[in-house]
């Protein structure tokens, strides 16, 4: 694998803070995704896709098979690889042809058993758009092993809370890690706040309704449609979405941020001002990471 082209994947992979706590220092990897000073290195799996399901509007989930057994959890980051395929960006196309034909990016782990992966993706350029058009049977590879799973970044016997904070597929690994909690009865009960920007882009409405009414007192969610009400953050109303009852202090709530980066810098930075130890806060940016928060926000979430 040439230099050139881990050096593509490294940005691409330290682009998404996949599972940061507020201190980068508590991330995990496994032992060999990096080279002693260097970028990541990985073990790469075969695999074939069984299926790119459409679960809604710009949001498809695909279902990945592989012979070999694999250990991964919702909220994992790997690198997947598709191979031989034309694409109209350049940087996608040359970093194919020093990766031996096979265009790779980084993406989140929704869900995982033994022998299969789901990944919840967002058409939005080449990469995303050849993957979710991709046929079933199609050969793909996966490596690397990226970052802190959800479930296991949050201290459950000190939590009497868990909130999650989603934009768009970010949803996808808090569902994975909400069906996992939900098997342990000793974890604490889990909100989820989900926000898209129109009511065709809801994920999983109709499950997470059936998941809802099997686990009263243990799991809740709604769905936030930014078109019709703006954002989670835009009004004190809004922000109601996730208040917590009197009886709770400010160590008792585990908040998870995942996708917009506008979105998890501006929580981020409320949460923290608010006084909420950092410990208790973690990210994972999907896109956007450039933009500047608003101030005016982040005291509305503090």
């Amino acid at each position: 694998m040439k230099t050139s082209s881990l050096l593509l994947l490294s940005t691409q992979l330290m682009g998404s803070t996949a599972f940061a706590p507020a201190s980068l220092g508590n991330q995990r990897a496994s032992s060999k995704l990096f080279a002693a000073g260097g970028p990541p290195q990985y073990d790469k799996i075969d695999a074939v896709l069984r299926e790119a399901e459409v679960l809604s509007k710009g949001s498809v989930m695909l279902h990945i098979d592989s012979d070999t057994p694999i250990e991964y959890k919702p909220g994992h980051v790997l690198a997947l690889e598709i191979e031989n395929v034309e694409s109209g960006d350049d940087k996608n196309n040359a970093d194919a042809i020093a990766n031996g034909g096979w265009m790779r990016g980084p993406y989140t782990v929704s869900r995982a058993t033994e022998n299969s992966l789901d990944i919840l993706i967002k058409v939005v350029g080449d990469k995303s758009k050849i993957l979710s058009e991709a046929k079933s049977g199609t050969p793909l590879k996966f490596g690397g092993k990226f970052k802190v799973p959800i479930v296991e970044g949050i201290q459950k016997d000190d939590t009497k809370r868990v909130v999650f904070i989603s934009t768009g597929t970010g949803v996808g690994p808090c569902v994975g890690a909400i069906e996992e909690a939900l098997k342990d009865e000793s974890f604490p009960p889990i909100e989820l706040c989900a926000s898209y920007r129109n009511a065709v882009e809801i994920v999983y409405s109709d499950y997470l309704d059936e998941l809802q009414t099997k686990n009263p007192g243990r799991f809740s969610w709604k769905a936030i449609v930014t078109s019709e009400t703006g954002r989670l953050s835009a009004t004190e109303k809004n922000l109601e979405a996730i208040a917590a009852a009197e009886d709770l202090g400010l160590n008792d709530t585990h908040y998870h941020l995942i996708g917009n980066g506008q979105l998890v810098s501006e929580f981020k930075a409320g949460l923290d001002k608010a006084g909420v130890p950092k410990g208790k806060v973690t990210v994972e940016m999907y896109f956007n990471h450039k933009a500047a928060p608003n101030d005016d926000v982040i005291d509305r979430i503090a």
